[in-house]
């Protein structure tokens, strides 16, 4: 059967009217790049018929792959004997790294979850399209879960420059 003969995907009457091949191919591909952005740094992706995940794309090529690159630097940092000055490892600012990682992964989950919804199962959607489907469930439990991560981890972000962890003491060797 070839594949304009094909049942669509799905009966939901906001999905694309494609056979399931095509719709896992998008899935698929949409997936493979964001998770090849987020672990390299790396963009390519040729998608005419969803314009708004190429520019969401580009974002996630220069912020994550440095945030991951970041994290590892920190961690590094934090265990490395030399960067310590004979102190012990500060587990407290380790765990407050993990935390602050995690949170921003969580958010990255949902938020590309989100994305791959919106464009890919609900682009058809009667009132605005993808971003009308976005907007009207803006108050589901996944939108919620991005929204309190991002929102978390910017609060302790925040409570980390103004923590005392910065209060620098200058000491001059014989002074």
């Amino acid at each position: 059967m070839s594949d304009s003969q094909e049942q669509p995907w799905s009966d939901n009457p906001n999905a694309p009217k494609i056979p399931y091949g095509l719709y896992r191919l998008e899935k698929t591909w949409f997936a493979g790049t964001l998770i090849s952005s987020i672990l390299y740094g790396a963009y390519k992706m040729f998608l005419p018929s969803l314009p708004p995940l190429r520019a969401h794309c580009m974002f996630v090529r220069f912020t994550l792959g440095v945030l991951i690159v970041l994290f590892f630097n920190c961690m590094a940092a934090l265990f490395n004997p030399t960067f310590r000055r004979g102190e012990g490892i500060k587990w407290g600012l380790v765990a407050y790294t993990v935390i602050m990682f995690s949170l921003v992964t969580v958010y990255t989950a949902t938020k590309d979850h989100i994305l791959s919804i919106c464009y890919i199962d609900n682009r058809d959607f009667p009132d605005g399209g993808p971003w009308g489907y976005h907007e009207s469930n803006a108050y589901s439990a996944l939108f919620i879960i991005a929204r309190a991560a991002f929102n978390l981890n910017n609060w302790m972000a925040d409570g980390l420059l103004v923590s005392s962890l910065f209060t620098a003491v200058t000491a001059r060797p014989g002074a």
